[in-house]
């Protein structure tokens, strides 16, 4: 079920960029130098202080729809058809409300390759927004 929640990394970032919607997910275990994700059964209703470094983990379908509802930002990722559909290569859109093209990507090997850099261009973009 891990597969399905966003890695640390963007976890924190999404944090930082104001996400606080309840979750099933935690980081607020760290062994060594990995945080480890506590999946519960309900959900948490708030995120850890600032000065925390622990976070709520979101899944990936609530990160996308954040962006989505708070920044009006659209990641997409899909086939790239422009290989005739020989191999699966797969690509991601980031698109404004207005269905216009913000960044493409380049060629994936996996979904999975393409989703986690989509969020990581997401986090991107709404940075550059904020001036941070």
């Amino acid at each position: 079920m891990k597969e399905h929640f966003v890695n640390y990394n963007q976890a924190l970032a999404l944090k930082e960029l104001g996400f606080d919607e309840p979750c099933m997910g935690k980081y607020d275990t760290k062994q060594g130098d990995e945080w480890l994700l506590n999946i519960y059964s309900g959900h948490l209703n708030a995120q850890f202080s600032d000065k925390n470094k622990a976070c709520i983990a979101p899944l990936k379908s609530q990160a996308f729809r954040w962006f989505r509802e708070k920044h009006d930002k659209y990641g997409v990722v899909n086939i790239d058809l422009a290989n005739n559909l020989k191999d699966k290569i797969f690509v991601y859109m980031v698109e404004d409300k207005l269905g216009y093209i913000i960044d493409r990507s380049e060629e994936y090997n996996t979904y999975e390759e393409a989703e986690l850099d989509c969020l990581k261009k997401l986090i991107e973009i709404v940075n550059e927004r904020k001036g941070t």
